[in-house]
Formats: structure tokens, sequence, C-alpha cells
């Protein structure tokens, strides 16, 4: 009776062997917060890898704006429309992998999804969440709607005690409207 178990234990652990990920994404989920005139605002994580391979890399989704755009770094920097490509990772390094978005003045949210691939059938993808707003003095929007603030929460649906800078927010005012608000340095 043991036979048997032994040679499906051994079956089990070289098939895991055989078919082992060559490599693992830090965050799967990446937020990038900015305002509609900020330069190129982008969010990274990392690509570790877990033995010598070859990816290859392929945006499949890119639910944005009309009008805006956005470039991936994996870890060198392609143009705008670069949209696929190969990296050959080593063992034990660590890869940059970032996405920038170019809003050209438009407000919105977007997401771009990445798909990687090895050759042993390993598939990872990161998405990258894009929110942006417009940046302006918050005082001057208070001006001009003649409101008071009701609540503060961040892209998380968390309330919290007071504004931030360099993020965006959702503003709640008194009478239930709602705004995002990035407050710049």
């Amino acid at each position: 009776m043991k036979f048997p178990f032994y040679l499906l234990l051994f079956f089990l652990l070289t098939h895991s062997y055989t078919y082992a990920q060559s490599f693992n994404v830090d965050e799967n989920t990446v937020n990038i917060e900015a305002c509609t005139n900020c330069a190129g605002p982008g969010s990274n994580t990392n690509l570790n890898a877990l033995e010598d391979a070859t990816l290859n890399w392929l945006i499949v989704d890119a639910d944005i704006p009309e009008g805006w755009e956005f470039s991936n770094c994996f870890p060198n920097c392609y143009e705008i429309g670069v949209i696929s490509g190969v990296l050959n990772i080593t063992s034990g390094q660590q890869y940059y992998l970032n996405c920038h978005v170019y809003p050209n003045e438009i407000e919105g949210e977007g997401s771009i999804t990445m798909q990687i691939t090895d050759n042993n059938g390993t598939i990872e993808e990161v998405t990258w969440n894009a929110v942006i707003g417009s940046a302006g003095l918050f005082e001057n929007i208070l001006d001009q709607d003649e409101l008071t603030i009701q609540a503060i929460y961040n892209l998380q649906g968390q309330r919290i005690p007071e504004l931030l800078k360099n993020q965006l927010q959702i503003v709640v005012f008194s009478d239930n409207s709602r705004k995002q608000v990035f407050i710049a340095e």
C-alpha cells in the first residue's frame, strides 16, 4: 500500500516543480492619482524573477477616456503606443514595472491591464487604476460653490479627518454634492 502513496507523492512533487512559477509581482493592482495638468503621472510595482526565463507582456485592456494616452516601463521605458514586448529575466533579480498616464488635461477615470506570461504557463496581470482630477486651490472651489464641507473620503472610501496634499480625495458638501479634489503642494 505504501508504494502507490510514495509514487503519487513523487509524481505530485515533480509535477509541481516542472510547472514552477518563474516570477511573481509585488502588487497586481496599482493606483495612479493626479491632477489633469500633471505631466505624465505614473505608479509602479516590481516583478521578482524566481528563475531565468523569457517573459512576454501585452496590454490586454485599456479602458481610458478618449484623449488619454499611456506608456509602460518594464524595466526600459517604451514610447506611447507600444503595447507588447519581451523581457529576459535572471533569477534573483527585481524588475521595475510602471505605467504612465498622459491625461492631456482631461479629467476622468480609467484602467490599463498588462498580462505577463512565461513558457511554464504562469500568467500574472497587473492593473493600473488611474483617477485624474482637477488641481487647484480648494478655497476657490469653496468660494465658487458657497458650500461647506460635510465629509472627506480617500479613494478607498475611508473617511479622513482633513484634506491631504498630493492625493486625490472625494469631498462631500453640505448639499450632498461631491467633487474630486487634488491639493497640490
